[in-house]
């Protein structure tokens, strides 16, 4: 029995399976891009950014560029929600409340900075707060949404099992965004572009030093705390939330520099690539921070200078100095010197007048 022309039949039918022609392979490549075409064009603005963010994810260089970009997209599919809500009595107090959260912390904040830069209250110069708070309530906003985006994480999973449990009862699940197409894929693309965004925010305002803080002060008494806690040397000790009020500038930043500097020697020693890269990326932030917080202070002591001081008082003052009268008899003199640690120098002086001379001054 002659089997050659059933194994050549066999042959040609595998090359064609295996091996398609030119026409075949063009005319399913040409449905594929109709395909897509087609599924990109049912697309939402937001969706196509979460789309574009989640193909540079696949590139490890670019996991800033995804954060911003998923941010830019969350905003523009949740705005309508943010209307919405606005346009309700309840919604509006939520809102307003949560506005009202971050300008009282914004608030006291910028009232300990203006107090650490000048010396005095803050009270005394109310322009200069004001800048302060403009200056901090972005960074307020960024603390108080990543603890809110952090609490979604932790939410949504129990809310997706409450869905699952209560659908046979018929309860169905609440829609938020008007996405026509792709909706539970573009939830479970934002769910991982959100942890994304959490982790960048958490590295940029050292959302886990604050949150264990928090933790510690809540759980531990300050004399408990005080008792049983080992001193750490002033150099090695990374600067907590509260270190930004009381510490000076340039010690803070030395102090988290030096730290970073420790942790990176430590991942380097390690030779683990993926640890060495977590700590320059902490390092990368920990510098964003302190040059911020540095700037903010510079601008406030030039603002102080420049605008909120007077450069003719009553009182009796350098030529080079300007003043601010904290009352009848104490004045504030803001000097220009370089050696100081924003640029300026701040001194409370004796109000030096004709109402009150040198003379009455020392008697």
């Amino acid at each position: 029995m002659n089997l050659s022309p059933y194994t050549k039949a066999a042959r040609e039918y595998l090359r064609q399976v295996t091996l398609p022609s030119p026409c075949q392979l063009r005319l399913g490549l040409s449905k594929l891009w109709c395909y897509i075409s087609q599924g990109i064009a049912r697309l939402s603005f937001a969706q196509k950014l979460y789309l574009i963010a989640l193909i540079l994810a696949f590139s490890g260089d670019l996991m800033g560029v995804v954060a911003v970009i998923a941010v830019i997209a969350m905003a523009v599919e949740f705005w309508p929600v943010f209307e919405r809500v606005w346009h309700s009595l309840a919604g509006k107090a939520v809102l307003l409340l949560f506005y009202a959260m971050i300008a009282n912390f914004a608030l006291g904040w910028s009232g300990a900075i203006v107090n650490e830069v000048v010396g005095v209250s803050a009270s005394d110069l109310n322009y200069t707060h004001n800048l302060a708070i403009l200056l901090y309530m972005p960074a307020w906003f960024l603390m108080v949404s990543a603890i809110v985006l952090l609490a979604l994480q932790l939410i949504i999973p129990i809310y997706l099992v409450l869905i699952f449990l209560l659908k046979p009862l018929g309860v169905k699940s609440l829609r938020l965004t008007s996405h026509t197409s792709f909706r539970k894929t573009t939830f479970l693309i934002r769910i991982v572009l959100a942890t994304v965004v959490l982790y960048h925010l958490s590295l940029l305002i050292d959302l886990e030093t604050r949150i264990e803080t928090s933790f510690g002060n809540f759980i531990t008494s300050p004399q408990e705390a005080a008792k049983h806690a080992p001193r750490e040397p002033k150099s090695g000790r990374l600067p907590d939330a509260t270190d930004v009020l009381t510490v000076p500038l340039v010690e803070l930043t030395q102090t988290a520099l030096d730290s970073e500097s420790d942790k990176s020697s430590k991942a380097e020693n390690s030779n683990d690539d993926g640890e060495l890269e977590e700590e320059e990326r902490k390092k990368a932030y920990a510098s964003v921070r302190t040059q911020y917080q540095y700037l903010v202070r510079q601008w406030l002591a030039t603002f102080a200078f420049s605008l909120e001081a007077n450069g003719r008082s009553r009182c009796k003052k350098p030529a080079e100095s300007n003043v601010i009268e904290l009352n009848d008899y104490e004045i504030l003199l803001i000097t220009p010197d370089k050696n100081a640690d924003y640029g300026y120098r701040f001194e409370v002086e004796k109000c030096i007048s004709a109402a009150f001379p040198l003379a009455l001054k020392d008697n």
